[in-house]
């Protein structure tokens, strides 16, 4: 029996902390004691993000409307999936944290894969959030606009590769149909 949440990579996950506890142990002078204070305080600043994030994943998964995203974003949208995928993506705040418990939800409810590809493209490329918090106060307007147009197949593109790749090797493994 498989135990929900376990698999390869929480094994490498762990592998990596034991390897990194053990260096900072060796390595001595305070090191592994800072480790530890720096992982716990990383630990109470996105643990409880990661805990509302999935919750707020798992009630949206019961509350999106599976006809309409089917229709908007299923496997038959096509472009139009793909479009709006892309148009949505940018407007999610939160990085990972929220992003993917909200594709598994748009999964659950019905969304095709390149839909959820170009969701997650856009949201990754052109996240409004950090573009007014980071790109535009550090980088100038300038390069956020060129940057921003330099991007701009890149969602749809990421769609469009989707549907190609889906075709030649099928759907990736333990997807959400």
């Amino acid at each position: 029996m498989k135990m929900p949440g376990f698999d390869i990579s929480l094994v490498i996950i762990w592998a990596l902390v034991a390897v990194l506890v053990v260096l900072a142990w060796r390595r001595g002078e305070g090191r592994l004691q800072r480790g530890l204070r720096r992982g716990f305080e990383m630990f109470l600043i996105n643990g409880p993000r990661v805990v509302v994030a999935l919750l707020a994943a798992g009630f949206l998964s019961y509350f999106l409307p599976k006809a309409l995203i089917a229709e908007w974003l299923g496997h038959e949208s096509g472009w139009q999936g793909i479009l709006i995928g892309s148009a949505v993506g940018p407007f999610f705040p939160g990085g990972p944290l929220v992003i993917f418990p909200v594709l598994v939800a748009l999964l659950k409810a019905g969304a095709g894969l390149p839909s959820v590809f170009a969701f997650l493209t856009s949201a990754s490329v052109w996240g409004v959030h950090r573009i007014i918090m980071f790109e535009i106060p550090m980088m100038g307007p300038r390069f956020a606009a060129a940057r921003m147009i330099a991007s701009l197949a890149l969602p749809p593109l990421s769609g469009l590769m989707a549907v190609l790749v889906i075709r030649l090797l099928g759907a990736p493994a333990g997807v959400i149909p």
